[in-house]
């Protein structure tokens, strides 16, 4: 069985139950994820060991205008924001290897197999700095993996590939699009400012070397 970079937990169970499910899952990982809703769980793991680093998740109304962006930015095929997801995912704490590289993208080419996925960048002479991603269920959709490279930082980009991402979901007919960000991080501003409003608050247990 493949390794599951991030189990979610979808029914009660105890720490006892939530650590033996990561042990069958994740065994061999250098870096465990949880993720779940349940406080009390969230709060005896955390006395194991386990960090929580909270993510929320906000929505926005799929049939509001699109924010005005000053950066456009225009759909383009996933192998042309590879090397900015490679980016990213070599940036993470848990990405201590070329082995938890290819098992990101391993999870990332078994997504894009079972959920129709489309990938919008923001170029610069050629050159993409900014993407995100929209996951389409046939009814929300659901905006992933917003990045800029750092130099590019600070100058609207990706204000520019969500505005893309929510004019896609809104010619779609999308009653809703979401997006799970971590609860105190800068991020969340953005989208709140850019209309998202948050729905509910999800643990995240993190364990292992960072």
């Amino acid at each position: 069985m493949p390794h599951l970079q991030v189990i979610v937990l979808h029914v009660a169970m105890d720490a006892d139950e939530a650590e033996a499910l990561a042990e069958e899952h994740q065994q061999g990982l250098s870096f465990r994820r949880l993720l779940f809703t349940d406080d009390a769980l969230a709060e005896a793991l955390v006395e194991r060991g386990w960090r929580d680093e909270p993510l929320v998740i906000l929505g926005r109304d799929g049939a509001l205008a699109p924010p005005v962006a000053q950066t456009l930015a225009e759909e383009v095929p996933y192998g042309h924001v590879r090397g900015l997801r490679r980016e990213w995912i070599r940036s993470e704490p848990w990405a201590t290897g070329e082995e938890e590289l290819r098992n990101a993208e391993d999870a990332d080419r078994r997504l894009l197999a079972g959920t129709p996925t489309r990938a919008f960048a923001a170029f610069e002479q050629g050159r993409p700095l900014s993407y995100a991603l929209l996951l389409d269920d046939g009814v929300d959709g659901m905006l992933e993996d917003v990045y800029t490279t750092p130099l590019a930082r600070g100058r609207g980009l990706a204000t520019g590939v969500i505005a893309a991402v929510l004019h896609a979901a809104r010619a779609e007919r999308h009653e809703c699009v979401y997006v799970p960000t971590a609860a105190g991080g800068k991020a969340r501003v953005l989208y709140e400012r850019l209309g998202f409003e948050p729905l509910v608050i999800q643990h995240q247990l993190t364990k292992g070397r960072p």
